[in-house]
């Protein structure tokens, strides 16, 4: 690897989470670049240019369900479970013994 990549990894090394974002962007960016000019290239977009919609509308459907689904785990993980008999025993002497 030449010296210019090992600084550039090195210097968003540094940085944290926002250079592991920013690289995930690029990577995804220059992906869909491909795909738009694959596309263009053998004129598949007149074919996608109808669906897209629906596969919006897909897209859409699964996120919010996938959003959903999380938001009821978030919650289930907050409940506390109950106290066992022996932490209750414990708990009422603490509170019994500050009493006095």
């Amino acid at each position: 690897m030449g010296p210019f990549w090992s600084s550039l990894f090195e210097q968003l090394r540094d940085c944290g989470r926002s250079a592991s974002l920013f690289l995930i962007t690029l990577g995804g960016l220059f992906v869909l670049l491909c795909l738009v000019a694959f596309l263009c290239s053998t004129e598949l977009y007149k074919y996608l240019w109808p669906a897209l919609p629906v596969i919006l509308l897909y897209a859409a459907v699964w996120a919010v369900v996938r959003f959903r689904r999380a938001r009821t785990r978030r919650r289930e993980r907050l409940v506390p479970s109950p106290l066992s008999r022996d932490e209750l025993r414990v708990a009422r002497s603490k509170l019994k013994r500050d009493r006095n």
